[in-house]
């Protein structure tokens, strides 16, 4: 098991921006992205990869590099190791898609649907979500720094056991997500709804707003088992 992520506490560090080179020097791909497989400096749509109605699209151990993936539809594909390094991902459908143990590196998630995603024992590196639905996104074990949250709905989101480390939120919907046994440094949770989120104990060292005190709170009395009557 890699060592756990080390950082003092304090105001996050952003996440580094993908880094991709302009549309016009990007290539459609030359071939359907298959397992293993290989997309480097792309700007792939939905008619460069397999439909869901075609079934279950499969992509272990697929990778994609310095690329624009716009409006692809991927949802409930199974995509195990997928590694993503300088990648934009804007407009896509990637719900229920299984990547247990992806790799995503300097990555910038823009109004996609994730509901249901399962990044269980990822890695997670300098990766932004904006305007994204991930609700139930399952982080489990998995290791997040220099992450962002902005205006991204993640309601029931799982990070049982997970190591994060320079989290900022911006108007994240953070309700009845579970953070049990996980560790946070540099957590700054301003702008986000945390009510009834699951093992709030383990949030210490975030920061948070006066206007989060009151569902934070409840949160922990409810953890501690104290009864108000």
């Amino acid at each position: 098991m890699p060592p756990p992520l080390r950082r003092r506490s304090g105001s996050p560090r952003p996440p580094t921006p993908p880094s991709v080179p302009r549309r016009e020097q990007l290539q459609p791909p030359h071939r359907d992205l298959e397992p293993d497989g290989l997309w480097d400096g792309v700007w792939a749509t939905a008619d460069h990869a397999p439909s869901p109605d075609e079934g279950v699209a499969h992509l272990g151990g697929a990778e994609v590099r310095e690329s624009i993936l716009e409006g692809i539809r991927l949802s409930s594909a199974r995509a195990d190791s997928l590694r993503l390094t300088d990648v934009v991902v804007s407009g896509c459908d990637l719900s229920g898609m299984v990547a247990d143990g992806a790799s995503l590196t300097r990555v910038r998630f823009v109004g996609c649907r994730l509901t249901g995603i399962v990044l269980s024992d990822a890695r997670l590196t300098d990766v932004s979500f904006e305007d994204c639905h991930a609700d139930m996104i399952n982080l489990r074990m998995a290791r997040l720094q220099r992450v962002r949250l902005s205006a991204t709905r993640c309601r029931q989101a799982d990070l049982l056991e997970a190591q994060v480390a320079d989290l900022s939120t911006d108007g994240a919907d953070l309700r009845g997500a579970t953070v049990e046994r996980a560790t946070f440094a540099a957590a700054d949770l301003r702008g986000a709804d945390l009510e009834d989120v699951r093992g709030a104990s383990a949030l210490r060292g975030a920061i948070i707003s006066p206007e989060q005190v009151l569902g934070v709170g409840l949160a922990l009395i409810g953890e501690a088992g104290i009864r108000v009557e």
